[in-house]
């Protein structure tokens, strides 16, 4: 019978320390970085200040912004990549100068666009060519930074 006891006794010292061990990793998680732009306060970063790509012109990269921020071509991005361009959990952080899709030229940036649109049509908005052009000439933009005076 006395066996029986520091059994049960044991089992219960071990699922006990299952919860224990269970609420210290729920208490953990919380301590990891909330998702992006969550609780994040998003500054737009002026397309006055940011450079433009070779063989572009401000007037692309200000229309460009325009189309990120959907006040052009009914423009989607910054729905995913935050109106700062730093991310969300459904779209990367476009400002740091990795891409996951493509090499951070204006042409593969354009590619990646152009991709997106035919994967899921109307989701980008209703980007024409010129449109296209702008926002990855913005994209490329950000990417690079502001300018210094």
């Amino acid at each position: 019978m006395g066996t029986a006891i520091k059994i049960l006794a044991a089992t219960c010292a071990i699922f006990l320390a299952g919860l224990n061990a269970a609420k210290a990793q729920s208490e953990e998680l919380k301590l990891v970085t909330p998702p992006l732009a969550i609780l994040r306060d998003q500054i737009r970063p002026p397309a006055a200040t940011l450079p433009v790509p070779t063989g572009y012109t401000r007037a692309q990269v200000m229309h460009g912004d325009r189309v990120f921020h959907g006040e052009a071509a009914n423009g989607q991005c910054s729905n995913c990549h935050g109106i700062d361009g730093k991310g969300t959990p459904n779209g990367n952080d476009l400002t740091v100068g990795m891409f996951i899709w493509s090499d951070g030229s204006v042409r593969e940036i354009k590619r990646t666009i152009k991709h997106n649109m035919a994967v899921v049509p109307g989701m980008d908005g209703d980007l024409n060519a010129e449109d296209v052009e702008a926002v990855a000439a913005y994209v490329w933009a950000i990417s690079h930074g502001a300018v210094v005076e």
